[in-house]
């Protein structure tokens, strides 16, 4: 009988401890970089649907899409200030605050599947912490990882690399160096402009994300070609669960816990991604309008080359950069691709 008096009372303080914790009321704001009606915002959704279950109601995250509470190129400085609380925002949007966020993608890269990105992402997970760290934010990893390679859109033929010189390109961080040495001209746009944009031939092509993300975003109705891969980048992080230093100190231990347990629920979300793009995929290959076109092996070979030399020739630049090249490198001498190692300077 004391022993059962014993662990129904240790059972009730527990949950007392549990009831004191839970009773902080908080409410933060979160912003993406996606539209609404998005795969990947209603990732972020889900994030904050999965913390508000596990607090108990006590903390609240709101997810803003792309653009509404302020211009997704102002996440930068609004984080830090405090506008917001967290973000889920792409890091190569932000060259202009560090050029060492450049590295958040790397054209030419072989690394094709969300396992091999991960992969990579994790391993350069403490570099970016302190990137991230010296612009009074925090960053907590990786929320999102893309499932596969990247398309590039066009309303005019791309179906050679040489076809792509003289065209005006919507890319972003070191996927504009990528593209402007393959002799287009890039273009810096944040989703909600890039459909006119296309509309209006004020661009003559785009890279966004994938088959499935690219049609919800409407892009099937305004653009001619696509080639498959595109090779601005390889599988990398495309959410960061990135947040404003204040409002996380200002946390308990079971609510951070709680934001990592989101944090690895929406991991698995993104790989599952992958079937919604195989699924898409096919339905932009049955339209009439669309011409889906790989480029040759030897064009492919180019445009990989010409990739690895951007992203060596840019981490030349810093010792930071470096230390960046060493880690990817090894990453994909490790998982194989040695030919591809090796063009970027490692060494057996």
């Amino acid at each position: 009988m004391k022993r059962a008096l014993v662990v129904v009372m240790t059972v009730f303080f527990m949950m007392m401890g549990v009831q004191t914790v839970f009773a902080q009321k908080v409410n933060w704001r979160l912003v993406t970089h996606a539209m609404p009606g998005t795969e990947q915002q209603r990732i972020a959704e889900v994030f904050a649907e999965t913390v508000k279950i596990l607090s108990g109601g006590n903390f609240v995250i709101t997810a803003y899409p792309a653009g509404v509470l302020f211009p997704v190129f102002e996440t930068f400085d609004n984080l830090a200030n405090g506008v917001a609380n967290a973000g889920m925002v792409y890091s190569a949007y932000w060259p202009g605050k560090d050029p060492l966020f450049n590295f958040t993608t790397q054209p030419g890269s072989p690394l094709s599947t969300y396992a091999e990105g991960a992969y990579l992402v994790e391993k350069i997970e403490p570099w970016f912490e302190k990137l991230y760290a010296k612009h009074r934010l925090t960053y907590l990893g990786h929320a999102m990882v893309s499932p596969l390679y990247e398309q590039l859109m066009a309303v005019v033929p791309i179906d050679s690399i040489d076809k792509l010189k003289g065209l005006r390109i919507r890319a972003s961080g070191i996927g504009g160096q990528y593209y402007r040495a393959l002799g287009a001209t890039t273009v810096s746009l944040s989703a909600p402009d890039i459909y006119t944009a296309l509309q209006t031939r004020s661009i003559e092509a785009a890279e966004w994300t994938f088959w499935d993300e690219n049609m919800r975003m409407g892009f099937h109705e305004v653009v001619t070609h696509v080639i498959d891969p595109a090779l601005q980048n390889g599988t990398c992080e495309y959410f960061p669960l990135v947040v404003n230093p204040k409002s996380w100190n200002a946390l308990s231990q079971e609510y951070k816990d709680i934001v990592f347990a989101a944090r690895d629920r929406i991991r698995y979300l993104s790989a599952m991604v992958y079937n919604h793009e195989i699924i898409a995929r096919e339905k932009w290959k049955a339209l009439s309008n669309v011409t889906v076109t790989t480029w040759s092996d030897e064009d492919l070979a180019k445009a990989r080359a010409v990739g690895h030399k951007v992203v060596y020739d840019e981490a030349q630049k810093s010792d930071e950069g470096k230390e960046f090249l060493e880690i990817y490198r090894n990453v994909l001498w490790e998982l194989g691709y040695k030919d591809d190692a090796k063009e970027l300077g490692y060494k057996e």
